[in-house]
């Protein structure tokens, strides 16, 4: 049996789990994830797939393992700031993308559509604001 210390008055006593249930309690809080994470490793993921890298690309460029990325992704674990930096960096976006989430809001969009033209050549980027602009004109209609 293993032993967890819980406080109890000015004493301290132990609570004794099995194996079978402190294995319980490990794997579910390591399958709990956060919210932010979930969102988190979403953006990396996306981002990820778009640049056309693997897991395993990535982890070398950022100098870490597969098994780490994947935690991110999952949401399982959440990277520290210098690591959210250098994900952010080698992804080509702005750390504040990696964090949030596109809503129905007119900024969020143009924010989305933004990630999606800034890797487009100067006139590639000319030709697709054109081409918004004839759709919304005859949206607009």
């Amino acid at each position: 049996m293993i032993g967890i210390l819980r406080p109890v008055s000015k004493y301290v006593k132990t609570q004794q789990f099995t194996p079978s249930q402190t294995t319980w309690v490990l794997n579910t809080v390591k399958k709990k994830a956060t919210s932010l994470g979930v969102l988190l490793g979403r953006n990396i993921a996306q981002r990820r797939m778009v640049l056309g890298l693997t897991q395993a690309e990535l982890a070398d460029q950022i100098d870490a393992d597969t098994v780490t990325v994947s935690r991110f992704e999952r949401g399982s674990h959440l990277p520290s700031l210098i690591r959210l930096e250098q994900i952010a960096n080698t992804l080509g976006m702005p750390l504040a993308e990696l964090l949030s989430q596109s809503t129905n809001l007119c900024t969020d969009q143009s924010l989305l559509i933004q990630g999606l033209i800034a890797d487009l050549s100067e006139s590639d980027r000319r030709f697709v604001l054109e081409m918004v602009q004839g759709w919304c004109e005859r949206l607009r209609d």
